[in-house]
């Protein structure tokens, strides 16, 4: 239950303030005006806000870390992240938490092969976290991985047909059992993707062209890419056309 007692209201006027403070370079464009945009902001934040405080579930688990940073080595690179939470529930089970804000709830199909999760769930096992000054290897082999989908506190504000005025919008978290040969799998699959991403060209992302602000640079790389391809079928036209006359004199 440590720090839900906190006045939700205060603590997040102060945060919001230091935000503004520190990125005052960055202009902000206000939808209705700053004060009445403010008000909205603060308004959604508490209803989000209480709704995690009061959630049942939050208040029994035991939070072991939080805003953690990691590091694992692997062939030779080293990754690093943040990790949101690490939490024990009252059933002993062990749960690495994702917090998410934005408009689309995620898929829990998606879930399972979540490259994110599964990389904070393997540095947990295998790897190190920073934690009262230093790095200490944590060895925590997390049951369940899961996605806190925050906006699922909002409250219904009508009747609708998918919930009643003052419901909230559905269960927050979005689960998936975490196996020990999970890891493993995933740690043949992040060999490849490092062995893709060492490469000295890499795969365009045709699907996200028209959304890309490097579009024209990317072009220029995919005519190199291009070029590589051109020679290789330099060298292995003259074997078809080769296996093509042979299988024409049988």
């Amino acid at each position: 239950m440590e720090g839900f007692d906190l006045d939700l209201e205060l603590t997040y006027t102060q945060a919001l303030q230091e935000v503004l403070g520190i990125e005052l370079q960055i202009p902000i464009r206000w939808k209705k005006g700053a004060e009445e945009d403010l008000a909205s902001m603060q308004s959604h934040a508490l209803e989000v806000l209480n709704g995690y405080v009061n959630y049942n579930q939050n208040q029994a688990a035991t939070v072991l870390y939080s805003e953690t940073k990691f590091r694992v080595r692997f062939k030779g690179m080293l990754l690093t992240g943040t990790i949101d939470q690490v939490r024990r529930n009252v059933d002993h089970t062990l749960e690495l938490i994702d917090f998410k804000s934005g408009v689309q709830r995620p898929s829990k199909h998606a879930l399972k092969r979540d490259w994110q999760l599964n990389l904070y769930a393997y540095a947990l096992r295998y790897g190190e976290i920073f934690t009262g000054g230093s790095w200490v290897r944590s060895r925590l082999r997390v049951h369940r991985t899961s996605i806190y989908f925050l906006r699922a506190h909002e409250i219904y504000k009508r009747d609708g047909k998918y919930g009643k005025k003052g419901e909230e919008k559905g269960c927050p978290l979005i689960s998936v059992e975490k196996p020990s040969w999970e890891l493993w799998q995933f740690r043949e699959e992040l060999g490849n993707i490092i062995k893709m991403i060492t490469k000295d060209w890499a795969f365009p992302n045709n699907s996200a062209c028209g959304y890309c602000a490097y579009r024209d640079k990317c072009d220029d790389r995919s005519a190199v890419h291009l070029v590589h391809q051109y020679a290789n079928l330099h060298q292995v036209l003259p074997e078809v056309e080769l296996e093509s006359q042979k299988g024409k004199q049988v």
